[in-house]
């Protein structure tokens, strides 16, 4: 009896520990939506979007995240390209994945998230949203009242960068600067890093670094550091300076789970350029081995884990080691079921079968 009651508990917790999302049609969870007075939040999402597995994993499976969304919100995933997700794309010009829609009863859009954000922010922006505020609307009518309010002026920059208005959100992070030219409210360095961070490609990396060294207590210097070691591998590809900033993080901010993913996603990223080159040898192939070997424990719970695993496969493939290439692709499917590792079982399997 003891073991069952345990067994039951078990069960019970495993299923809290979630976001709840309702089945049914649109119209069945607006009107439960009605019925208990609540905001709905809608994820739209496709199959294919690696930042929707990525959601699920890392934001919607955190405590934080998942008590308030169950507690104050109706839940729904409506896929968009399927069935009734076809038409609801339409209606709410849906044009990016993930897209997260709070919505009233009625059916009338509260707010959006426009693609993926770390739990922390996920959660501040999901609590906003549910309760009007910092909202669009809600922005527009305090700097209607106040043009010179610096918090809404950060935020709608920030609202017109998510509709890839780049060039207007420019405009109003500088007034943001010169509104708080001494950072009372906190803001003029999040402006400036964000600046920095819209920079074309000719100066993008000079304009971190000068940030970097401007604000080095600013609360955005680890995401600057971030972002500064990513530019010198995808736009100067100097893997030497990235990996080098790379371990100054690790070493700052090693327990930081956006760091240890980061770094896990460049080693993915290296990897992922021997398995791409058609003259890589067996020796390129066992250094791509090393590195998903190196990035797993970083990016473990994350749908990058299971790129970290195919590309394994890929390698122990080209290697003739088509058990273990078939092991690693079952792990990779698991994590994340895309076609990419579909057809790669399939053409290990084919290997397989050939060999018998």
């Amino acid at each position: 009896m003891k073991k069952t009651f345990v067994l039951i508990l078990l069960i019970s917790l495993s299923l809290k520990s979630q976001v709840n999302f309702e089945s049914g049609t649109v119209f069945q969870v607006l009107f439960k939506a009605e019925q208990e007075n609540k905001v709905v939040m809608v994820d739209v999402y496709t199959d294919w979007c690696v930042w929707c597995v990525e959601l699920d994993k890392l934001v919607y499976s955190k405590p934080e995240v998942y008590n308030y969304a169950n507690q104050n919100l109706i839940n729904y995933k409506i896929d968009a390209e399927k069935g009734e997700g076809l038409q609801f794309k339409e209606k709410y010009k849906v044009e990016g994945y993930p897209t997260i829609l709070f919505l009233r009863p009625d059916g009338k859009e509260i707010d959006r998230i426009y693609g993926y954000y770390p739990a922390e922010e996920f959660l501040r922006l999901m609590q906003d949203y549910s309760h009007g505020r910092n909202t669009l609307a809600d922005i527009k009518e305090r700097l209607e009242k106040n043009p010179k309010d610096i918090e809404a002026n950060y935020r709608y920059a920030e609202k017109l960068l998510s509709l890839n208005n780049i060039d207007e959100s420019k405009n109003f992070f500088n007034k943001v600067i010169s509104l708080d030219p001494g950072n009372k409210s906190g803001r003029e360095d999040d402006a400036e890093y964000m600046l920095a961070e819209l920079s074309d490609k000719d100066n993008i990396i000079t304009n971190l670094e000068k940030f970097i060294s401007s604000n080095p207590s600013s609360d955005r210097i680890k995401d600057a550091y971030l972002s500064l070691a990513d530019k010198y591998n995808s736009v100067k590809g100097d893997l030497q300076n990235s990996e080098k900033l790379y371990n100054e993080i690790l070493n700052k901010w090693g327990n930081d789970p956006a760091v240890k993913l980061a770094y896990g996603r460049f080693l993915n990223s290296q990897a992922r350029s021997v398995g791409r080159d058609e003259n890589a040898s067996i020796a390129d192939w066992q250094k791509g081995i090393e590195l998903t070997e190196k990035a797993l424990p970083y990016v473990k719970g994350s749908v990058s884990e299971a790129a970290s695993y195919y590309w394994q496969s890929v390698f122990y493939f080209n290697l003739n080691d088509y058990n273990k290439a078939s092991e690693l692709i079952d792990k990779a499917i698991e994590i994340f079921d895309a076609k990419l590792y579909r057809e790669h079982k399939e053409k290990i399997q084919k290997q397989l079968s050939s060999n018998n």
